[in-house]
């Protein structure tokens, strides 16, 4: 059997605690205990809770990155269902983590850390098909990404009988639906 990682420890141990309460809120010593380590062991691997939840922010930037690739085609088109079906994907790998994310604090947490940077990312990619102003591109860049992204977190909140794949072929149905009228010219 494979040991756990001290750091596997601690980050488990940070999801569990920002289930509760704000990741301002969260005392290194309530992270060391809820670990079952000593505050020596943490500082071994970390300078503060900001290095652990920053370590945790760069997995899900890894995996918008890695689904953002995988969907754009040689010419830097952007194939919508492509990204929602590896994010797919990345859901069945780890739904462990996927429901962590779910959760109230969790999500709003990761909401604000990651949200800047997928926008700057899908900007640059939407920039290219539409005419509409910067700031009009990302209010409906914002409106599209926070409901795809509601699809999912209602449906690990709110158990419901229709499978992953039924959920994920309805984000690729709605984000289809608002990119073809996004990108038609004015």
């Amino acid at each position: 059997m494979k040991e756990r990682s001290v750091t596997t420890d601690i980050t488990d141990a940070l999801f569990e605690l920002l289930k509760t309460k704000e990741l301002s809120q969260i005392t290194i010593t309530e992270l060391t205990l809820k670990a079952d380590i000593n505050r020596k062991t943490f500082y071994l691997h970390y300078t503060g809770i900001e290095d652990v939840a920053n370590e945790l922010i760069a997995k899900g930037d890894a995996i918008f990155t890695e689904a953002l690739e995988s969907s754009l085609t040689e010419g830097n088109v952007f194939i919508p269902a492509k990204f929602l079906e590896c994010i797919h994907g990345k859901i069945n790998e780890q739904p462990e983590i996927f429901r962590a994310f779910c959760l109230e604090n969790t999500c709003a947490f990761f909401l604000r850390a990651l949200g800047e940077k997928c926008m700057t990312a899908l900007m640059a990619v939407y920039r290219n098909y539409t005419d509409i102003s910067d700031a009009s591109l990302r209010l409906c860049l914002s409106y599209m990404a926070h409901g795809v992204l509601n699809l999912y977190v209602d449906w690990v909140r709110n158990p419901s009988p229709l499978p992953l794949s039924e959920v994920t072929a309805l984000a690729v149905r709605l984000v289809e639906r608002d990119t073809a009228l996004l990108v038609e010219k004015n």
